[in-house]
């Protein structure tokens, strides 16, 4: 029976980098069947993963190889918001007779009685006292109608 020997990874960037070009293809086997032509970073990131035992969960596997000749479609569905509002909108409310308006800058966030806030679930507190989302509060859901 013969024994799988363990091998020793680099400890730093700088051990990676004063291997040779055999050693370093020969750990990239360990990571990925295509040959080494130079992929020191992503080495290093396999070695690191490794000597944390994490690993790329399979469905992230997926979604970059998705995105990866159009990157920037990605950080635009990464940072999309359920609510995108046109700089300048308007938002009212009528609370218990009183009516609050809040205004959408154009930084994305929001400005009610002269101060900037960076949601309306913020607004939303500091109108009815109590923590609540924004958006259910203004009535954006229309699901939920809030009596307050």
């Amino acid at each position: 029976m013969q024994r799988k020997v363990k091998e020793i990874l680099p400890k730093t960037f700088e051990e990676l980098k004063a291997l040779s070009q055999d050693e370093r293809a020969r750990l990239w086997t360990r990571y990925s069947p295509h040959p080494f032509k130079r992929q020191m970073r992503s080495l290093w990131y396999y070695i690191q993963c490794e000597r944390l035992n994490l690993r790329i969960e399979p469905k992230f596997i997926k979604k970059i190889k998705k995105h990866k000749n159009n990157p920037a479609e990605c950080v635009a569905r990464a940072v999309k918001h359920k609510y995108a509002f046109a700089p300048g909108t308007i938002i009212t409310r009528n609370v218990r007779g009183i009516k609050h308006k809040i205004m959408v800058n154009a930084d994305g966030t929001f400005t009610y009685k002269n101060q900037k806030f960076k949601t309306l679930s913020a607004i939303a507190k500091e109108i009815a006292g109590i923590k609540i989302s924004g958006p259910d509060f203004f009535e954006l859901n229309k699901r939920k109608k809030l009596d307050i």
